[in-house]
C-alpha cells in the first residue's frame, strides 16, 4: 500500500514529464537540464491506496457488482468491497 502521493512534474524548457512520489517542501530538479521541475498535478488515486496504477482509461475496469470504476490491479472493489472477476487477457 502506497502512503505517499504521486505528482506529475514538468521541465519548463523541454516539456519533459515525469511521475514520482514527492514530499512537500522539497525542490525537485531535472537530471538532464538541472532546471527546477514544476508540479503539473496530482496523480489519482491519492494515498493511501492499494493500487499502484494511475487513473487512466487503459488501467480501469468496471466492478461486476456496483458498476463503479476500479484499477485493474485490484482484486476487491474499493467502492463496494466485493471481489471482482478476473481481468480478461
Amino acid at each position: 500500500m502506497s502512503t505517499a502521493n504521486r505528482y506529475r512534474f514538468r521541465t519548463p524548457s523541454t516539456g519533459r514529464e515525469i511521475i514520482m512520489e514527492a514530499e512537500s517542501g522539497r525542490i525537485y530538479v531535472d537530471r538532464e537540464t538541472g532546471e527546477e521541475l514544476e508540479v503539473v498535478g496530482k496523480v489519482l488515486p491519492l494515498a493511501p491506496s492499494n493500487s499502484n496504477l494511475p487513473w487512466a482509461v487503459e488501467n480501469l475496469r468496471f466492478c461486476d457488482w456496483c458498476d463503479q470504476l476500479a484499477q485493474k490491479d485490484l482484486n476487491d472493489c474499493p467502492t463496494c468491497g466485493r471481489r471482482m472477476a478476473p481481468v480478461a487477457p
